[in-house]
């Protein structure tokens, strides 16, 4: 309890200090006021911003990037690799902005880089969505109930919670083709921290006796076997998250389990609670770019409007810068709230720019 005590008052000092930082920014001007006789302006420092490597972060570093580039002038390099290895870029300052970290997920490497540390490491800037949901015991809903649509008859009427998963004609319902005799649950991505909260779900429910752990080896490897095991009326168990394109085009049933209390979690013995999603950058960041922290504090993504972004990639075959550009053109009640007029102007004169080429 002391510990997260502690944590949660550096959050809150953390933000304060971005706020204060934030307040004096507004209150002073962005930058000085243009005189005659002023210098020319001095070249900006180029920003970097981890794009992870899963789709919504990765959508949301290229709307990010965009306003920051083309609307306050900062050049933007783009870099790829999981959240532990992005997390640890960010403290040692090569990361500028992470676009997304999720907590309780990554409440250890994030506690231990603060005991480590005798200090933030990173600055927690803001909480971008917190209406998210996400299950390692998620099931396509036909499973339990059934398709008339499709002619599907329900596999497993009476399956209706996690401990039922222990029941023989349930764990050979989801058998491992691999291990014939035991099941499979398709687990996080190896190298997520998600990955080790799994696996201790799997310990503590006792269901590593029954079932074995299947690690995909990319985001797109999981949505691909489960939109595969749906198309083809077949069972699928494993995890499921939102903000995510497949959750929000398949009807998906999450099993019962214990509800959350962070006791309980901690041993793996819970469900998961609603995340809080964050935008966090380094400590460097205050000194190379303070006037985008108003930016980044006003920024607010709800798990619908991700969706629809990450469903507009999926539809149209479209990478994340494209459907970034698809947002930014498309969806601009929502970011003219982030960023002053003058800013605003820039990104859509840009945006124009780019529809007449």
């Amino acid at each position: 309890m002391k510990k997260g005590h502690n944590t949660t008052l550096r959050i809150v000092l953390s933000m304060l200090l971005v706020a204060l930082m934030a307040i004096s920014i507004v209150a002073s001007g962005c930058a000085p006021e243009a005189e005659e006789s002023a210098p020319a302006e001095v070249a900006k420092e180029t920003l970097v911003i981890t794009e992870l490597n899963w789709d919504s972060p990765r959508y949301q570093a290229y709307i990010f990037g965009f306003i920051i580039e083309h609307g306050y002038g900062y050049p933007i390099e783009y870099v790829s690799g999981s959240s532990i290895s992005m997390f640890e870029g960010v403290m040692a300052g090569e990361i500028d902005i992470y676009p997304e970290i999720w907590l309780p997920n990554q409440q250890q490497v994030w506690d231990q880089a603060m005991e480590e540390s005798g200090f933030i490491p990173f600055i927690p800037v803001t909480i971008t969505n917190d209406d998210n949901w996400q299950s390692l015991f998620t099931v396509p809903t036909f499973v339990i109930e059934g398709d008339p649509s499709r002619g599907i008859e329900p596999l497993a009427p009476d399956l209706k919670s996690v401990q039922d998963l222990k029941r023989p004609e349930i764990i050979e319902l989801f058998e491992d083709p691999e291990d014939p005799g035991k099941g499979r649950i398709y687990t996080c991505i190896p190298g997520w921290e998600c990955e080790k909260i799994h696996l201790k779900q799997i310990d503590a429910l006792g269901l590593d006796e029954y079932y074995n752990a299947f690690p995909p080896g990319s985001e797109a490897g999981l949505w691909a076997s489960l939109k595969a095991a749906h198309d083809k009326g077949e069972p699928w168990l494993g995890v499921v998250w939102a903000p995510t394109w497949i959750a929000g085009m398949l009807d998906l049933t999450v099993l019962e389990e214990t509800p959350y209390s962070p006791e309980l979690f901690e041993q793996g013995l819970c469900a998961w609670p609603s995340a809080d999603l964050w935008i966090v950058t380094s400590n460097e960041f205050g000194e190379k770019a303070p006037e985008l922290f108003p930016f980044l504090l006003k920024i607010r993504m709800t798990t619908e409007e991700l969706n629809l972004g990450l469903a507009y990639m999926l539809e149209n075959d479209a990478e994340s810068d494209e459907a970034a550009l698809w947002f930014l053109k498309n969806r601009q009640e929502v970011w003219l709230k982030w960023v002053p007029d003058e800013v605003a102007a820039k990104v859509q004169a840009k945006l124009a720019e780019l529809e007449a080429e």
